[in-house]
């Protein structure tokens, strides 16, 4: 009888869990076990059905026992890959025995390690969260409208409906200010509002720059 699984977490190089997750789903997903006929070499992938070809093998001389080729020891026995995106150089296995990750990240490229003891799912469960599409988007942030009918277009954001994830946009090269609202996913920063510190810093550095300007006169 199958004992409950648990889940581990494998340690890999950032920017490589994809990579990793796609490498142990193909062996766990790959081919099964392989048997073949002792008399004409012939593979089956059941010791079952193995055994019925032998008793009409052409071939067959005396007796003989159904020979395992190679076998899937992870077959059934992960449950499940975790990649969370927000974190990086991690991924995580439901397994029925540990024994399961090491076979699973043995000659896997990218896999720095593997984490000792057992991981609960509420250690993991704010990684899975999807991040709100609005997060990191503020007011006067200039983004590019990445699909709609505005696809391609640049815009300021006037207004951030976190409700909603929705943003409220100003069209920069239009000639009329009128406000667009678009999904927070439609949309991707490619320059953020200036702070107030570095408002600040570059008003200092502008009066510098008068004052020398000044003096070398």
């Amino acid at each position: 009888m199958r004992g409950k699984s648990s889940i581990y977490a494998i340690r890999t190089t950032i920017g490589q869990e994809k990579s990793v997750t796609d490498l142990i789903t193909t062996a766990v997903t790959g081919e099964g076990d392989v048997w073949e006929c002792p008399f004409c070499g012939e593979p089956f992938s059941t010791r079952k059905d193995t055994l019925k070809h032998m008793k009409k093998c052409e071939e067959k001389k005396g007796k003989g026992e159904p020979k395992l080729v190679s076998e899937n020891q992870l077959l059934g026995r992960v449950k499940a890959v975790l990649v969370p995106e927000t974190l990086r150089g991690y991924v995580f296995l439901e397994t029925e025995e540990f024994r399961d990750v090491e076979i699973a990240i043995s000659g896997v490229p990218h896999v720095r390690g593997r984490v000792h003891g057992k991981v609960t799912f509420d250690e993991i469960d704010k990684f899975l969260i999807p991040k709100p599409a609005a997060e990191g988007i503020n007011i006067d942030d200039v983004v590019e409208i990445i699909s709609g009918p505005f696809k391609g277009e640049r815009a300021k954001v006037a207004r951030v409906d976190t409700s909603k994830e929705e943003l409220i946009l100003e069209l920069l090269d239009s000639p009329h200010t009128i406000p667009i609202r678009v999904h927070a996913d439609f949309a991707k920063i490619v320059q953020k509002a200036r702070t107030e510190e570095e408002a600040e810093e570059d008003e200092e550095e502008e009066k510098g720059d008068q004052l020398e300007s000044f003096w070398s006169r």
